[in-house]
């Protein structure tokens, strides 16, 4: 019996879409089914998020969710994406000559510049508030910032984006500064 032979880096992006559809449904399908929300409402959220981001938060409070479930299902989205993202730029570095030759000489240049090394990374937080958190994975990874403090930096402008979004829609701030 002959085995499969699978493309390289197969098993990295299976467990990474994996864990990506873990944070993207199950988590937040687990706790509407926890905590009595609208399944459909729900997936809407979802597919908002996928689609606007954290814009998907007034969405979710327009469909009657629970603001701090809207909170819950966009911050277990937004690294769901994040994280696979990563693992993807990852497997393809290791496993493409060409990405791997364009990884290093990104990486090369990013280290020369002394703005990028000084005071890159932070750009995380304003990045993720203009861009959206489909494009600071790779450009962590392009410019070869460390994964773990990405990670915290982009959800951290997320959870605070979507956070002022959520108040702002139930005008809270109207409320509070009136």
């Amino acid at each position: 019996m002959e085995s499969i032979a699978f493309p390289p880096g197969f098993c990295q992006i299976t467990g990474a879409i994996v864990r990506c559809a873990g944070l993207v449904f199950f988590i937040p399908f687990a706790a509407a089914f926890l905590f009595s929300q609208s399944m459909p409402a729900t997936l809407a959220l979802i597919t908002g998020t996928l689609v606007i981001e954290y814009g998907a938060a007034p969405l979710g409070i327009g469909l009657g969710l629970h603001p701090a479930f809207v909170l819950l299902v966009l911050t277990s989205v937004a690294p769901g994406i994040t994280l696979f993202l990563f693992d993807l730029f990852d497997t393809l570095g290791r496993h493409s000559e060409r990405v791997a030759r364009f990884l290093a000489r990104s990486e090369e240049k990013s280290k020369r510049s002394v703005l990028l090394s000084k005071y890159g990374i932070s750009g995380r937080v304003p990045c993720v508030l203009t861009l959206g958190f489909y494009v600071c994975p790779p450009l962590s990874r392009v410019l070869a910032w460390r994964r773990d403090l990405s990670l915290l930096l982009i959800m951290g402008g997320f959870t605070a984006i979507s956070s002022v979004l959520i108040l702002a829609t139930y005008g809270l701030f109207g409320v509070i500064f009136h």
